[in-house]
């Protein structure tokens, strides 16, 4: 239990009302809870919300007239991870305890506050930094080292000389340091390209569930401090991902490339292998990644283009089925004028001219055709430009 005026003093706000209100917990606008605290950053947000049903909110100076009692601050919801980290408290229960069914085995060096749960695995030459908690069923290979205060969730393979910071928390089912995918391929099949190198992740990176981060063919795979990784996404060999990036789930990132720092990279990115992505870049989800990209780029699409650009081919790419039908009653029309234009010349070049096929209804005809074949040459232009953009090879004898 907690009052208001302490939690405005944790967090750096200030109090509308009563200071001394007890707030006994934390809860989301759309589930309000009485003696609960919540946060509010646009007030059509807490359209359902009365002192009866929430003891009080977080929001802005701009927003506080509108409740009774009130924790201003100029950034509620940051205001409000530190509420909520404060009633959760610790994720670990007390320290300093191996489970008798942990296998530690001997030459591992577990520092006395870690703890260490059932059935996790702790190799020759491992270390263990203080207060890091190891979850049920972690592998932890040969001579890796793991800092303080990490949090490394059940199921976790940390293979052999991946070396982990202060501050990491892996989730379930992830990997780290497996082998990555190298082979050269030879008359007698694919030959494995040794992985000898190793995994280097940094401090106060989160990684989530069933991630797999392979190690270098022969120096390292570096995740810089700060960065963020969503579940299931695929890291390479020798890839480098920049300080504080942000990476969210299903995306795959190829051997050697290189990400900046700052990033947000979309869910279900792809990215070609030894190429660079520029420090605060934006790849939107599902984009295809094939070159470098500048400095403060932002992209989307497949092939990943200047967003501005891939919005204008997305809105053009609905005109296509009329252009089509265009073009194809136009060639029709083409056909049908060209047969006629045909038969006019020969009846005007026999023997016998009847004055039907004059010199001027001739060449009236021919001008109608040869403005029908102007618009159609115009539309495929407009139909290859599309393709073009849209990164679509050309097909024989399409429009």
């Amino acid at each position: 239990m907690k009052t208001l005026a302490q939690l405005a003093t944790l967090t750096g706000g200030k109090v509308k009302g009563d200071g001394e209100l007890s707030i006994s917990g934390f809860c989301s606008l759309e589930h309000p809870r009485p003696g609960h605290i919540s946060y509010m950053e646009k007030l059509k947000d807490a359209s359902s919300l009365s002192d009866t049903n929430i003891a009080a909110l977080i929001t802005t100076e701009s927003l506080a007239g509108h409740f009774t009692n009130v924790l201003i601050h100029p950034n509620p919801r940051l205001a409000f991870i530190s509420v909520m980290e404060e009633f959760i408290g610790p994720q670990a229960e007390a320290q300093g305890f191996i489970h008798p069914r942990a296998v530690v085995e001997e030459g591992a060096e577990v520092h006395p506050t870690a703890r260490i749960s059932a059935c996790a695995v702790i190799s020759p030459g491992v270390r263990i930094g203080a207060r890091t908690f190891i979850g049920a069923g972690v592998y932890v290979g040969k001579d890796a080292v793991l800092g303080e205060d990490c949090f490394i969730h059940a199921n976790v393979s940390i293979y052999s000389r991946s070396q982990l910071g202060n501050r990491v928390e892996i989730h379930a089912g992830t990997t780290i340091g497996s082998a990555g995918f190298g082979y050269l391929p030879t008359s007698e099949g694919h030959r494995r390209f040794p992985q000898v190198g190793d995994v280097i992740i940094e401090d106060d990176v989160d990684i989530g569930a069933n991630c797999c981060i392979d190690r270098a063919a022969l120096d390292s795979t570096v995740i810089h401090s700060g960065t963020k990784i969503d579940n299931l996404v695929q890291i390479a060999h020798g890839v480098s991902i920049g300080t504080n990036t942000v990476i969210a789930a299903q995306t795959g990132i190829s051997g050697g490339t290189s990400i900046g720092k700052w990033c947000v990279i979309g869910g279900q990115a792809g990215f070609q292998g030894h190429i660079t992505v520029g420090d605060q870049s934006i790849v939107a989800a599902q984009s295809g990644v094939f070159n470098s990209l500048e400095y403060k780029s932002k992209v989307s699409g497949y092939p990943a283009k200047p967003h501005g650009q891939s919005l204008k081919v997305l809105a053009l790419t609905f005109k296509l089925p009329q252009l089509v039908e265009k073009v194809k009653s136009m060639e029709i029309d083409l056909d049908l004028l060209s047969g006629e234009l045909k038969s006019l010349r020969k009846r005007g070049a026999g023997p016998v001219a009847t004055g039907e096929a004059t010199p001027e209804g001739m060449a009236g005809l021919a001008e109608k055709v040869r403005g029908i074949e102007m618009d159609l040459e115009l539309i495929r232009s407009e139909l290859h430009s599309l393709r073009s953009d849209n990164g679509d090879p050309p097909t024989e004898g399409s429009a």
